[in-house]
């Protein structure tokens, strides 16, 4: 049970006048909190300074510094799309209409992209938005369309006349449907990855043409801006989702030397000009020292600064949390290593987060949605499942915050990190693949063999030795490269167990099976 002193979003106060007879005017209650939350993409703790990384970013460095960097902040997902929407829900993204309609419960389910909140009810945006709040998104979606696009033909310019129309006709369907989830403002909407996959699957189509597949920062950033353009017209608080597509493939520094009227809506007009130029991010880099490969992350930096900036003029920047996080990392991604799971997040609100605060709490993005609950004093409706926890006790420092684990899943695996800094990671796969796995055919945690190419290991299996063993166990603190199996050490028999009731107690609570830890 966590008990809050909400007086920083709440609370009003009646004074009854000494020596009067009739009460003193009750004094304002102060506004409720605006919410930028800024999600980053394939972003490791290297891309971070304040994690140890060496990269070009001011305002990200700022961030931390009279903000809170949270330690042990993890992805319940590590992959784009069912971490997004565990961002957007509360919910673990076995939970999603999406995942059930592939995987029905009571059966076994293989988590993979297949995750969204488009047609789902109960998510973040709708919440707020019933409760008072104005709401917009900017940058990559993931996570659902209404109806279908049609992909141009991939060799087109973007300049024809009927290759605009269609592209001009796809972003109209793709703003329609980020609208109806919840958001009153939609703009530089990214449908999903500006890029395509190599290798096996390079040749799939695409819903823009190759020279339109690159990131445009400026433009996100633009779409941003005119979000806080509305909502400083408004008398209402408001909620921002920015995620943006940086830092994921295609090499952001080829799309920093790209036109700068490439957009996922065809060629723009006119370039936005609300952040640095690109020729000034690379001559800082330059400057500095640093590797061409970095310029991403200072591009991506001059965003975060400039929607810092829109907030000072506006004179809210006291009465807004900022979040930034990553949605899973590039090492790893796939899996519930650290190196795809536990990622970056920085909070900053002046006045309430106490500068250079360090939390070493364990924290998930699934946190997101109830944090944002309590701060905007609203309730999610009856029937709709929460299963994060508020940081407000984190934030404010008041109240109690109590977690003694956290639960990771992605493909077949599962995971649980304790308090301790332990981790174990149970593969258990459905039993006509696990009898090919006992006769000695090794397959990816995505199921499939692993003389098949698109076996989406991230090469996990050559940077973690473990990664076959269906149970593993971690000393987080003593290997956190997790190349150390535990599992089999009769010394750390009881954490193993201890494990592995603690994935069986939220193993039961979800809608499918999982080997022995939910029948």
């Amino acid at each position: 049970m966590i008990s809050i002193d909400r007086r920083h979003f709440l609370e009003t106060a009646a004074v009854v006048g000494v020596g009067s007879a009739l009460p003193a005017p009750a004094a304002p209650a102060k506004p409720r909190p605006n919410v930028v939350l800024i999600y980053t993409d394939d972003q490791p703790l290297s891309e971070f300074n304040c994690y140890g990384g060496k990269v070009l970013s001011p305002h990200i460095d700022r961030m931390a510094k009279e903000g809170m960097r949270f330690d042990r902040f993890y992805i319940s997902s590590a992959v784009c799309s069912p971490s997004r929407y565990s961002a957007l829900t509360g919910r673990y993204a076995c939970r999603g209409l999406k995942q059930q309609r592939k995987c029905p419960p009571g059966g076994t389910i293989n988590i993979g992209w297949e995750a969204g909140i488009y047609g789902e009810d109960g998510t973040l945006p709708q919440i707020l938005q019933s409760g008072g709040y104005f709401t917009g998104a900017v940058g990559k979606w993931m996570q659902g369309l209404g109806g279908k696009v049609k992909n141009p033909p991939a060799e087109a310019t973007g300049r024809e006349p009927e290759v605009a129309a269609l592209l001009k006709s796809n972003y109209g369907k793709v703003l329609k449907s980020v609208r109806n989830c919840g958001f009153d403002f939609a703009a530089s909407i990214y449908l999903q990855n500006t890029g395509v996959p190599k290798g096996k699957r390079s040749t799939k189509k695409s819903w823009l043409p190759k020279v339109l597949r690159q990131h445009n920062q400026d433009w996100v950033t633009a779409g941003a801006l005119e979000f806080l353009n509305q909502a400083s017209q408004r008398e209402q608080p408001f909620f921002l989702y920015m995620p943006t597509s940086l830092t994921h493939g295609p090499s952001p520094l080829a799309s920093l030397r790209a036109d700068p009227k490439i957009a996922a809506s065809g060629y723009l007009d006119k370039a936005p000009n609300v952040q640095p130029s690109r020729k000034d991010v690379m001559d800082r880099i330059n400057q500095a020292g640093l590797p061409h490969g970095m310029a991403g992350v200072t591009w991506l930096d001059d965003g975060v600064g400039a929607v810092f900036k829109k907030l000072k003029e506006m004179g809210v920047t006291n009465n807004t949390l900022v979040i930034l996080a990553s949605d899973n990392g590039k090492r790893g991604k796939f899996t519930c290593y650290d190196s795809g799971a536990r990622m970056p997040c920085i909070m900053s609100w002046p006045g309430v987060i106490g500068p250079g605060s360090v939390c070493r709490e364990l924290t998930s993005n699934i946190d997101f949605a109830p944090t944002f609950y309590e701060l905007a004093g609203i309730k999610a409706p009856t029937g709709v499942v929460v299963d994060g926890t508020s940081l407000v006790p984190l934030l404010t420092g008041e109240g109690t915050y109590t977690r003694s684990h956290l639960f990771l899943e992605i493909t077949y695996e599962r995971a649980i990190v304790n308090g301790g800094n332990f981790k174990y990671i149970a593969t258990r796969y459905p039993e006509k693949i696990q009898r090919l796995v006992d006769a000695g055919q090794k397959h990816s945690h995505w199921g499939l063999p692993m003389d098949d190419k698109v076996h989406h290991t991230y090469n996990a299996e050559k940077q973690y030795p473990g990664y076959f063993d269906g149970d593993q166990l971690y000393d987080l603190t003593k290997d956190p490269g997790e190349q150390h199996n535990l599992a089999r050490d009769p010394a750390h028999a009881d954490m193993l167990r201890k494990l592995q009731v603690q994935l069986t107690t939220v193993s039961q609570r979800l809608p499918h099976r999982f080997g022995e830890f939910r029948k």
